[in-house]
Parts: C-alpha cells; sequence; structure tokens
C-alpha cells in the first residue's frame, strides 16, 4: 500500500522528523546573506521615497507661487526639533552598540538595544506633540505641506522600524526564558537572531540618518 507521500506528484518533499527532536538552525550565512541583501534594498527604495520629499521642498521653494511658500505664522518649534533629532541620534547610537555586542557574543546587548528602542519611540512622541502645538496645518503654503507630510511618513517609518528592533528583542528574551530542550525547540536561536538584528540596525542607522536631512531641511534651511 502506497504511503501518503508517494501519492504525491513529487512525493514526499521534506524528510519527517521524530517527536522530541531539536530544530537545527538554517545555515548562518546563507539567513545573514538573504537579510543583508534585503536590508540594502529596503534602504535603497526608502531613498527614493524620501527623495521625493527633498524634491518637493527646493522645488516648490524656488518657483514660491503667490508668495505663499512658507508664510511667516508657518514656524515649527526649534525646540521639539532639537529634542527629536536628540533621541534618534541617542537611539541610532545605542542600537549599534547592541549590534556589536551581539556580534561579539555578549548577552549585555538587550540593555542599549531596548534603551535604543524607547528613544525612538520617544521620537515618535515628541513628533506628535509637535503636531499639537503648531499653529499651521498642510494647506498653510508649499513649506507646511511638505513638513506635514514628510514628517509623518517619516514617523510612520520609525515606528515600523522601532517594532522591528523589538521582535529581535522579544525572540531573545523568549529563547532565554525557554531553552532548547527536547520538545522540538530551535537549537541556538542567536545564530538566527544576529543577522535579523543586523539588518534592522544597519536599517535604523540609515533612517536615523535621513532624520538629520528632514531636521536640517525642516528645521535649519
Amino acid at each position: 500500500m502506497a504511503s501518503a507521500g508517494e501519492n504525491l506528484p513529487l512525493g514526499s518533499m521534506a524528510a519527517r522528523t521524530g517527536a522530541g527532536v531539536q530544530i537545527p538552525p538554517e545555515p548562518a550565512d546563507l539567513g545573514a546573506r538573504a537579510l543583508t541583501v534585503a536590508s540594502r534594498l529596503l534602504a535603497g527604495a526608502s531613498t527614493f521615497f524620501f527623495l521625493a520629499f527633498l524634491f518637493a521642498y527646493f522645488y516648490l521653494r524656488s518657483i514660491n507661487m503667490a508668495g505663499m511658500w512658507r508664510p511667516a505664522h508657518v514656524k515649527p518649534d526649534q525646540g521639539l526639533g532639537v529634542a527629536l533629532m536628540a533621541c534618534l541620534a541617542l537611539s541610532m547610537v545605542l542600537t549599534i552598540v547592541a549590534g556589536r555586542q551581539m556580534k561579539r557574543g555578549s548577552s549585555g546587548w538587550t540593555t542599549p538595544a531596548i534603551a535604543g528602542v524607547v528613544l525612538g519611540l520617544a521620537a515618535v512622541g515628541v513628533q506628535c506633540v509637535e503636531y499639537t502645538t503648531q499653529n499651521f496645518g498642510p494647506t498653510d503654503g508649499g513649506y507646511a505641506s511638505v513638513f506635514c507630510a514628510w514628517t509623518a511618513f517619516y514617523l510612520i517609518a520609525v515606528l515600523c522600524t522601532m517594532y522591528w528592533l523589538e521582535t529581535q528583542i522579544a525572540t531573545e528574551l523568549r529563547a532565554r526564558r525557554s531553552p532548547a530542550g527536547d520538545e522540538g525547540d530551535i537549537e541556538a536561536p542567536d545564530q538566527l537572531i544576529a543577522p535579523g538584528l543586523a539588518a534592522a540596525v544597519f536599517y535604523w542607522a540609515f533612517l536615523a540618518v535621513i532624520g538629520l536631512i528632514t531636521y536640517v531641511t525642516l528645521y535649519l534651511l
């Protein structure tokens, strides 16, 4: 009598494992290479996305249609802008430190990583506070429309990246609470977490640099 796997068009697609067998990780270099390429592609896509706002800023500023590029009352809060940039910079530094500690095999990398996520979320909070205190909206001239759209989409990107970093931390903490045993858990979880953390740290550093460009363009120029 033929088995269920032999009745499939291509036969059995994967070897079966017995109960209680630990699941070995995929080759570390394979996952690392895929995540490295993916993070670079994401950075490239983000560059083209935010470049549109930079182009809109200088284009609308150059034509200054009806003298409405930036009315006198359209002034973002400089103090909140500095606070936002400080949170982004500190978060970037802490996550880079966490990534390097992870590469050295230090178990303490989660501490700076958690602090980096908290500061990244604080940056989102600072920008939301500015939205509630600023005396202009997206219809108050070209500058205002670029400011509101650019910062809003940037905050979405920051929030998604913080979620990405948080998943790496949560996976590490869960692996520490429940190490691989005899119930089919993943062996050596750090071999899988390390490439994901490295990719997330790279993209967050890249996004923080975009934040610096955003700050210089919208607050200082």
